[in-house]
């Protein structure tokens, strides 16, 4: 797996110009009158399409694991921002200065069945994720990447007791504070589920990632446990998570996540992917604030985290040492 997260020195950002309060003149109102109702009726149609593709699931002989459970499903929306207040990396040989950062990673994003049927279904979606590292100490510059990652998955219902699908998102990334180029990796893969009962289910599968210029296979394989309305343990390989439900709108959340994007630089270009070597292990508590939208908090230690450069055939590697990382998102949970 090729490094994480460029991390370099510190560069001055320009200042925010906010505007004057001016006033709005008739045609001005009548023009956000106009583009009010407009979005209104968007929201309403959005509104009765999900409604009618709930509808449509629930007709469906599909099965799913959280469905006589009190734990929520995985989040379906989410507006996230994870923050690493003080993350240290050395080079791997001891030559180069030490980094210590400061980073963000902002991520918007969602999944939505795009077509249902009796036993097939196609979900797709997409997360844009903008990550901004500011070097604190080190000769290094400033970084500030845009990610797009476009998803589609295909599911089929085999019976009552199995399900399978395949999916593939593809990775664009682009670094913005050096105007670099558009990158494109990715990743895909088959996951299947079998049901031995309501309580407890046999995850396999297998995911392929293209990842600068190199490919890689990691296995797929786990089981899902509801000891009880209330419990849920996700066993699965490389990303087990706790879930439990103390109170009505209260979750609270234990397990490792993947812990972000990998780097890597080729001279003047980066390149942007999703790791899945790299992980988080965080503790968090979710509230549903409204309706089926909740709040989640959490903390933790991210691990395994790293950049490396090329440069004329030479290959330089930055380790990062465990440091925390803090989780706020609103997350969208059916």
């Amino acid at each position: 797996m090729q490094g994480e997260r460029q991390h370099g020195g510190t560069a001055m950002n320009p200042p925010i110009v906010r505007g004057r309060h001016v006033a709005v003149a008739p045609v001005g109102m009548r023009r956000r009158l106009v583009l009010g109702a407009v979005l209104l009726l968007v929201a309403h149609s959005a509104f009765a399409g999900m409604q009618d593709i709930l509808e449509a699931i629930q007709s469906s002989e599909f099965r799913f694991a959280r469905a006589t459970s009190e734990v929520p499903f995985p989040p379906l929306g989410w507006m996230q921002n994870r923050f690493y207040p003080n993350a240290r990396f050395d080079e791997e040989s001891g030559v180069l200065p030490q980094a210590e950062v400061v980073e963000n990673t902002i991520n918007l994003g969602g999944i939505l069945p795009g077509y249902v049927a009796n036993r097939d279904m196609l979900v797709v979606g997409g997360d844009l994720a903008w990550d901004h590292i500011a070097v604190r100490s080190g000769p290094y510059p400033d970084q500030s990447v845009l990610r797009l990652t476009p998803a589609a998955c295909w599911l089929h219902q085999f019976g009552e007791t199995d399900m399978a699908g395949a999916f593939a998102a593809p990775v664009l990334s682009k670094e913005l504070l050096g105007d670099g180029p558009w990158n494109c990796n990715g990743y895909g893969g088959v996951v299947g589920m079998h049901w031995l009962s309501d309580q407890l289910q046999l995850l396999y599968g297998g995911v392929y990632q293209h990842s600068f210029g190199q490919n890689f296979g990691y296995p797929y394989f786990g089981v899902l446990w509801n000891p009880t309305p209330r419990c849920s343990l996700n066993l699965v390989f490389p990303w087990p998570t706790f879930s439990y439900v103390p109170a009505d709108r209260w979750l609270l959340q234990l397990g490792v996540s993947p812990g972000g994007s990998s780097w890597a630089k080729n001279g003047a270009s980066y390149e942007v992917t999703e790791s899945l070597t790299s992980w988080n292990l965080t503790a968090g508590a979710a509230y549903r604030f409204h309706g089926k939208l909740w709040l989640l908090g959490g903390a933790g230690v991210a691990g395994l985290r790293g950049f490396q450069t090329e440069s004329q055939g030479d290959t330089t590697r930055f380790e990062a040492r465990p440091g925390p990382v803090f989780t706020l998102a609103v997350q969208f949970r059916p």
